[in-house]
């Protein structure tokens, strides 16, 4: 991906849904891409079942990245809530994140949800910690 998210209206509402629909527990999901443009909101199960953390659920992950594959897709960001914070990542999101690509936190502590993205610039994807660079959100349509 580019340098921002550029996300189709539509598949922002539909990624908000997701995440107002997992309450009291923080949603997640991953976002394919094509041509830099987001394509897909893939719905997930967040393995964790927890109101402050996420975990994708592997058995769908897997599914995802066979469905990117097949497409000719590219992943183009992974997604989850936080239910009553600002939408930045937190010190277990920092130390969690595994993947060179943006990360979009939706805030559901203000209304309208917040949505921003960033990506986690690491040493090593084992490193517990790393630079967090705010990634600019474009919703269009």
């Amino acid at each position: 991906m580019t340098g921002e998210v550029r996300l189709p209206g539509d598949l922002a509402e539909e990624m908000v849904a997701h995440c107002r629909a997992g309450l009291p527990n923080e949603a997640c999901g991953m976002l394919a891409s094509q041509d830099g443009r987001i394509v897909k909101v893939f719905r997930m199960t967040n393995a964790s079942g927890s109101p402050v953390r996420y975990s994708l659920e592997p058995r769908e992950q897997l599914a995802v990245y066979n469905t990117l594959e097949e497409k000719g897709w590219e992943l183009g960001g992974v997604f989850h809530s936080h239910t009553h914070t600002s939408a930045y990542p937190s010190p277990t999101d920092l130390r969690l994140a595994s993947e060179d690509v943006p990360y979009l936190i939706v805030s559901l502590a203000t209304s309208p949800a917040d949505v921003r993205a960033f990506r986690i610039v690491k040493e090593s994807w084992r490193a517990e910690d790393g630079d967090i660079v705010e990634v600019p959100v474009t919703i269009a349509g």
